[in-house]
């Protein structure tokens, strides 16, 4: 409902700038004057949707993949990904506006040291780590708070890093990477 709301949106502003530059009438003043009316939107999307902050990704209907490696983009949406590979070797996701979860509860590892890279702009992030598992986090926002496992940190420009005891002896690790601009990170 929220891609399909953001999509007439993005189609309004389209046409009337489109009929801006052929002439058949005169937008801009109205643009000049009306823009924070998209922030407003916007912000009312956001408070309208349901808070999903602490929400897992297992109740939600996610398809799982068995891919060693994963890559993924969007735009406008969400990314749900539950990851069962048995020889993950990470990979990249990233979103501009949208949340990225990753349930990798069930994924084991490939041998050596791989690297899992999250990127957005505006959205949230829910890392949810196999028990016992030999990782290194490096996650920044801007504008968002920070959560790995019992640590907290938020503010402005906020920064967390954390290794597992077991990350140096581990045969099969993983390093994650996350940064957002507007939004929070949860690992857990």
């Amino acid at each position: 409902m929220r891609n399909l709301f953001w999509g007439f949106v993005l189609i309004a502003f389209g046409v009337l700038f489109l009929l801006d530059n052929l002439g058949y009438a005169d937008f801009s003043e109205i643009i000049h004057n009306f823009w924070p009316l998209l922030l407003v939107l916007w912000g009312f999307s956001i408070l309208m949707r349901p808070n999903r902050r602490h929400r897992r990704t297992d109740q939600v209907t996610v398809p799982s993949l068995e891919a060693e490696l994963l890559h993924q983009s969007n735009v406008f949406g969400d990314i749900y990904n539950k990851i069962t590979s048995k020889y993950f070797k990470g990979g990249s996701l990233s979103t501009v506006f949208g949340d990225c979860d990753i349930d990798l509860s069930e994924a084991v590892f490939a041998d050596g040291e791989h690297e899992l890279r999250i990127h957005s702009v505006f959205g949230d992030s829910l890392i949810t780590l196999p028990k016992d598992s030999a990782v290194s986090l490096t996650t920044s926002a801007t504008f968002g708070d920070i959560t790995i496992f019992d640590q907290r940190k938020g503010g402005f420009s906020t920064n967390l890093q954390t290794v597992t005891p077991s990350y140096q002896t581990a045969s099969n690790r993983l390093k994650i990477s996350v940064s957002k601009v507007f939004g929070n990170i949860s690992v857990v």
